[in-house]
């Protein structure tokens, strides 16, 4: 739940790779008398289109528009697989019509809209961040496809303001030269140079705060390229009617082009923060993509947002995460934000991991997650006996002897700002302040990266 700030190994169109805020850790002490078995619930499949098992969520869930589904580490097959099954859960039983990722909110429209001619592998690899390509996702993009040509279609869309790939650079490079084809070439030109540019200084220096030079060079990439981005976003402005025909097929082409074009001068600016500023920033302007997604392209529908805890959790500034020895407290998240507004229209679901095999971030080589220690969150919900356990902790209101461990600080693991790996006991927080859901993986492995 708390933020960190890490590098996502992306390669697009020669670029480097791209740069996702992730999560920060926290505390607590072991509880005893926690999670008794009456106050957990058995899931028995990752796959299974039966969802009998399921069948519990359908009076927690009905009434609500918006539900979350987190994870505390990003590169977990079992959290795709089992999120890919909610996914179609929630669009199949409960209406949900609109599936929304931590990545770009314009790499997302563009796939979306490419979606009958493009592959679900070619989707998901332009759509969304490169720690989430896998075979299990791309389960999830198989459903995506098929929904396409029926009369409930899954609606794909991001709301990151993060570069993903530059397949949206020639999207939009595209479209723009049907209407000024010098407007065009000029944009793709000096946008893969400013990302190239952006990149160049994150690999040299990495995000660590104490190299205050990586953020006078980044300053001086955002002098020399916003400009250019205020310059172009003043032409679609001036010729929005022409750039509209020009893609007749979506109402909210100029839109969602304006938003981008105003995200990459963002993205650059994060760069010259400090780590817990820049989560902020971030966050700040998912929360405002996420509301204008709600009211503006997919008024009235159910949504499903896919990211990390981090940024999903209801209360993350109360979060305590452990950070290079100490413990510090934890950023206002795109949740907490959302949480002010949509109150009990929204529902939370964190995921966690007991033990396993993961894989690292950039590299992706795999490492092992021993069983975590008595007294963490994990260790408590594993009591339960279930290799899958899910936790409701919306209906409870008040604490008694069963469900405690609800009410209290209790540790959990998490990766940290810059970690490749994740950290038993790393992060405290009060189970029950941060999510209406948790679900427990007794053993988990690294994603499949072939497909």
């Amino acid at each position: 739940m708390q933020a960190a700030q890490r590098l996502t190994g992306l390669m697009a169109l020669g670029l480097a790779f791209t740069l996702i805020l992730s999560p920060v850790n926290a505390t607590a002490a072991p509880q005893k008398n926690a999670g008794l078995k009456e106050n957990i619930r058995e899931i028995t499949s990752l796959t299974s289109s039966d969802y009998k098992d399921l069948a519990f969520l359908k009076p927690i869930l009905k009434d609500k528009m918006v539900v979350s589904l987190g994870e505390n580490f990003h590169r977990v097959a079992e959290y795709s697989s089992m999120k890919t099954r909610l996914i179609k859960y929630l669009h199949e039983e409960l209406d949900f019509d609109v599936i929304a990722f931590e990545s770009g909110l314009g790499d997302a429209f563009m796939t979306n809209e490419n979606a009958g001619t493009w592959t679900s592998a070619e989707m998901m690899q332009r759509s969304i961040f490169p720690i989430w390509h896998s075979k299990e996702t791309l389960n999830l993009f198989d459903y995506i496809k098929k929904q396409q040509g029926t009369k409930d279609p899954l609606y794909l869309t991001g709301y990151d303001m993060q570069f993903t790939s530059g397949y949206l650079t020639q999207f939009i490079a595209g479209w723009i030269a049907k209407v000024d084809k010098d407007q065009g070439e000029q944009y793709f030109n000096f946008e893969m140079q400013a990302m190239t540019d952006f990149y160049k200084v994150l690999n040299q220096y990495g995000m660590d705060d104490s190299h205050p030079e990586a953020k006078a060079e980044i300053k001086k990439v955002k002098e020399a390229y916003e400009p250019k981005y205020k310059a172009l976003i003043q032409f679609i402005q001036e010729h929005k009617e022409e750039l509209a025909a020009a893609y007749p097929a979506n109402p909210h082409m100029v839109d969602i082009a304006l938003k981008t074009l105003e995200d990459r001068v963002n993205f650059i600016e994060m760069g010259t923060y400090d780590t817990k500023e820049s989560y902020e920033f971030r966050d700040r302007i998912m929360a405002d993509n996420v509301e204008w997604l709600m009211k503006v392209m997919y008024p009235g529908k159910k949504v499903i947002l896919w990211a990390h805890n981090d940024h999903l959790a209801k209360n993350t500034s109360k979060i305590q995460t452990k950070e290079q020895g100490k413990w510090i407290g934890s950023f206002t998240s795109m949740g907490e934000l959302l949480h002010k507004k949509l109150k009990d229209k929204a529902y939370v679901v964190g995921l966690y991991m007991n033990s396993g095999k993961a894989s690292t971030i950039t590299t992706q080589k795999s490492f092992d997650i021993k069983p975590m220690p008595k007294g963490s969150l994990e260790e408590v919900m594993m009591r339960s006996g279930y290799k899958i356990a899910f936790a409701d902790l919306s209906k409870h209101k008040s604490p008694n002897q069963n469900n405690a461990w609800m009410f209290k600080p209790i540790y959990a693991a998490e990766d940290g700002m810059t970690s490749e790996i994740i950290v038993p006991m790393s992060m405290r927080f009060v189970p029950k302040e941060q999510f209406d859901g948790i679900i427990v993986f007794d053993k988990v492995m690294e994603p499949t990266t072939k497909f």
